[in-house]
């Protein structure tokens, strides 16, 4: 193999790497009970997020390019503006998952029947949600390097999942106490 080509690719893993470093400290973070509190749980929404889908949408910087008096340092600090802005909602979504992951799993373990299912299912939905933070983390990087576009929508179908295991846990909790 061609020792610059390898060279290049160990290059790019390790920016890869270094990239997503910090992500994986957010996606592993540990919260405590004591971080929740029931008001944040009742004004907490998944729609606050829906807002990511368009923010690096190619549609949007293609109708700015093609305005009378498009500069195209407009279109970079429109474009770096945004992805400061994607970065902003990413890191919240990986808070607000980890959080209502912890109550949907405080939940489960207060709970008088073996849901171990319910649990599985935790389980599964955060390696697919940090598995689709980690592909937005190299689409980002895509992004900031102007190679493509990024959408949010599975990072917001997993949070969305997420909301619907914690109510029926809740539930099935309220419904044991019944």
């Amino acid at each position: 193999m061609n020792l610059a080509l390898v060279l290049a690719v160990v290059l790019l893993a390790g920016a890869y790497v270094a990239l997503i470093c910090p992500t994986l400290r957010r996606l592993c973070r540990k919260y405590e009970v004591e971080d929740l509190s029931p008001e944040w749980l009742e004004r907490f929404s998944a729609h606050t997020y829906y807002p990511m889908e368009r923010l690096l949408n190619a549609e949007d910087f293609a109708f700015l390019s093609r305005q009378p008096g498009f500069d195209f340092s407009l279109y970079r600090k429109f474009r770096k503006d945004r992805l400061e802005i994607f970065r902003q909602y990413l890191n919240r979504m990986i808070c607000d998952f980890n959080r209502l992951h912890l109550v949907a799993r405080v939940l489960l373990a207060q709970s008088q029947e073996d849901r171990s299912d319910l649990l599985y299912r935790l389980i599964l939905l955060k390696i697919r949600f940090s598995i689709a933070v980690l592909q937005a983390e190299f689409r980002y990087a895509l992004c900031c390097l102007g190679v493509r576009t990024l959408t949010a929508r599975v990072l917001i179908v997993r949070l969305e999942e997420l909301c619907a295991q914690l109510a029926l846990i809740s539930e099935l909790g309220s419904a044991q106490t019944s």
